[in-house]
């Protein structure tokens, strides 16, 4: 069945454009990609009806052709190291914090909390404005800033392990890998857009994500470099292991630097999609757009209460864990299975989204309640209500993880919807900012004395239950979906 929907502008006469929908909708649901597809007269602009909009949003829709290049697959790959070697440099202290506490004076539970918080916090300080000069200077120039500081930041750690200035260093290490975060974590989404056709989108966004936590489990192997203090293994062996893999840590960073410095355009020349080739708002008309669309707002609390406190969990799991008997060593293989899982899982449930494309409720909702279900079966364990069983252990907490991370890039696509045609630097960075904006609350709360670890598992829970209820006041479409394969 078709529809056909009349394009109007002041200069040029009305313009069909055919739009075909396929045969298994149903009615209600062809009444609202109609909606979608709405167009009214102002000036020589055509007008795009935004969902949750109160106001049309103009953009220019070019006839231009589409292409897909090799070319991408570099592209994710430069991309994808990067982020996983910033994920190492920015959960570093949590898998050898008992070792860091052992030999280095001052450290302690709020030190290696705030290492990882140093990156939240300078994300949200530093988020708008290179949004804004990603979209005036290009993609190249900010990814090869970010790997450049990277590579600064893990270098000037290594200068001395001298306390107090290794300590400096540290947090000096981790405000500058904070900066150069704010592209890593944004960009997927602008990438994917930019280079990938419409069925490979959410799984490219879904690869860089997944990279990201994937480096996670290279800073869970730490301990295999790391040792703890013994009668064999003093403290200064055990500074030199640390030393070491600081070392090891900037010379990879220095790698990833020279590769992107080498080649990493900003787009291709022809894009792969028709809304890819579309002129996007920019950054302050997009940033009102973002503010006024309550369908995203609501869907923008959803994703940053589900979201951020398992990431900040994660670089922290050893203390969670020593109510229930695992050190640092038994703690390393549980994080390693953890990163394992929630660096695959945002990747298969990516790939089926472009596999059954408008089914996007049913595959988040269902991520959600598992996500509950296994956080609630931790929360048993940790009190003892249940038996103690160390297989339980390991997959409520893998289970919970896997699926929490699997939603990222389905809550990622849903908000292209709700927002086009908004930059999607602007909103994807808006998205991470909340989630960030979360992470920082919880590991702040390290801070309060005597606080104890307990409080985390009912705090998983509930970020993991109560953010299904906004989700139940957005309606769902699938609006790029419907303009990449509508055919004039």
């Amino acid at each position: 069945m078709s529809e056909y929907l009349c394009q109007c502008s002041e200069a040029a006469p009305p313009r069909l454009v055919h739009v075909n929908h396929p045969p298994e909708r149903k009615d209600s649901v062809r009444s609202t990609e109609r909606t979608a597809l709405k167009t009214a007269t102002n000036g020589t602009l055509p007008y795009y009806q935004s969902f949750g909009d109160a106001q049309p949003i103009p953009i220019d829709v070019p006839p231009a052709p589409t292409r897909t290049y090799v070319t991408r697959y570099w592209i994710l790959f430069t991309f994808s190291s990067l982020c996983i070697h910033h994920a190492v440099q920015w959960n570093t202290w949590g898998p050898i914090a008992e070792s860091m506490n052992a030999v280095f004076p001052g450290w302690g539970p709020s030190t290696v909390a705030m290492m990882a918080n140093w990156g939240t916090i300078i994300f949200l300080v530093f988020l708008f404005p290179i949004c804004w000069v990603t979209q005036r200077c290009g993609l190249r120039v900010v990814v090869v800033s970010s790997a450049a500081l990277m590579f600064v930041g893990t270098a000037l750690r290594c200068i001395t392990s001298s306390p107090p200035v290794f300590t400096i260093m540290c947090h000096l290490c981790a405000i500058l890998v904070g900066i150069s975060s704010i592209i890593i974590l944004v960009a997927p989404v602008l990438i994917a857009a930019d280079w990938f056709p419409v069925h490979e989108r959410t799984t490219a966004t879904a690869v860089m994500m997944g990279a990201s936590q994937l480096g996670i489990l290279g800073s869970y192997l730490e301990p295999l470099l790391v040792r703890l203090p013994s009668l064999q293994v003093s403290p200064e062996d055990v500074q030199q292991d640390v030393m070491h893999l600081l070392y090891l840590g900037a010379g990879v960073a220095g790698v990833i630097f020279l590769v992107v410095l080498a080649h990493f355009p900003s787009k291709p020349p022809t894009p792969p999609s028709v809304t890819s080739s579309t002129e996007r708002l920019n950054f302050i008309p997009g940033l009102k757009s973002l503010v006024k669309n309550k369908q995203f707002m609501m869907m923008l609390l959803s994703y940053g209460v589900s979201v951020g406190p398992p990431i900040a969990w994660i670089s922290v799991l050893d203390y969670s864990l020593f109510p229930l008997g695992f050190h640092q060593d038994d703690a390393m293989w549980i994080g390693v299975i953890v990163v394992i899982a929630s660096s695959t899982s945002p990747i298969i449930a990516g790939r089926i989204n472009d596999l059954i494309q408008g089914h996007v409720r049913v595959l988040l909702f269902s991520l959600m309640l598992t996500t509950s279900c296994c956080f609630f079966w931790f929360l048993l364990l940790s009190y003892k209500v249940l038996p103690f069983a160390q297989w339980q252990v390991y997959v409520s907490i893998i289970g919970g993880i896997a699926c929490n991370y699997a939603t990222i890039p389905l809550f990622l696509e849903v908000g292209q919807d709700l927002a086009y045609p908004v930059p999607e630097l602007l909103l994807s960075g808006l998205m991470i900012g909340m989630d960030n904006i979360v992470t920082v609350c919880v590991l702040l709360a390290f801070f309060i004395p005597n606080v104890g670890y307990l409080w985390m598992t009912y705090t998983l829970l509930l970020s993991a239950t109560l953010s299904m209820l906004p989700l139940l006041l957005i309606k769902f479409h699938s609006t790029r979906l419907i303009i990449d394969t509508s055919k004039d």
